[in-house]
């Protein structure tokens, strides 16, 4: 199957009576990966991040598609921030199903989850920029043979050639203690490599990243810094559990 990526759709291509630009099809390619939808807030922190007013000038491009072609629409997540998702049309999933051979599932939207895929479509977006070959684990079907279901997930390649799965978990919200160690000794059968939490941002890494059990195979990251890490290194910048507790220690 054919997927809908830089490497198939070079910059400003013509299909289909269809102008497209290098970051349309990257926009395109992420919005398929994840049920067929996005948010200009994620847009803004992705493809736009950066840029002077980056999430007014991706919900312009987002609604020059939307006029000129009819491929994308805007559909209310049921939620004051963000209002709205960016969904592909009937004839918009028509048209890239047509072209690029893409299967788009049917839009699922609920305000409960809205704000975790938020985060979710960033760190995929970031971690793959990173080199890392980031997947969904839905996508991949990873619960059928393992004990513990991840957001998402990428391979760590040690010194000695060995791959061993990171798991990855969005946490916008605090568990219980129980639930932490359920998730940490499920994922240690699975045989990863580690356990990397992505936080909101640093106060939200602070706040619940000290309930977290203590585990050498923790590792703790925000989204800001995760950005940065990405943007100026090149690499995921997380921090051990140990050197977390010794950072915010009396903070």
């Amino acid at each position: 199957m054919k997927t809908f990526s830089p490497s198939n759709s070079p910059k400003n291509k013509r299909i289909a009576g269809v102008s497209l630009t290098q970051r349309d099809s990257e926009v395109f390619d992420l919005m398929s990966e994840f049920g067929g939808k996005t948010y200009p807030f994620v847009l803004s922190q992705t493809f736009w991040f950066g840029l002077s007013k980056s999430e007014q000038q991706a919900r312009d491009r987002m609604r020059l598609l939307k006029k000129k072609y009819n491929l994308v629409r805007l559909t209310p997540t049921g939620l004051m921030s963000p209002r709205n998702a960016i969904a592909f049309t009937e004839s918009g999933k028509k048209w890239i199903t047509e072209n690029f051979e893409i299967e788009i599932g049917t839009l699922f939207m609920s305000p409960v989850t809205v704000l975790h895929n938020c985060f979710e479509q960033i760190a995929y977006f970031w971690i793959k920029k990173s080199g890392r070959d980031v997947s969904r684990t839905i996508v991949k079907n990873w619960s059928k043979n393992h004990q513990h279901t991840p957001d998402l997930l990428y391979f760590h390649q040690s010194e000695r050639n060995e791959k061993k799965p990171v798991y990855v978990e969005i946490e916008l919200h605090s568990k219980t203690a129980q639930k932490y160690l359920e998730i940490i000794q499920k994922s240690k059968k699975d045989g990863i490599h580690a356990i990397l939490y992505i936080f909101e941002n640093e106060k939200k890494m602070r706040q619940i990243g000290r309930k977290l059990p203590i585990d050498e195979k923790i590792y703790l990251t925000n989204i800001d810094d995760l950005i940065q890490s990405v943007t100026q290194k090149n690499k995921i910048g997380a921090m051990k559990q140990l050197d977390f507790f010794k950072k915010y220690e009396g903070k």
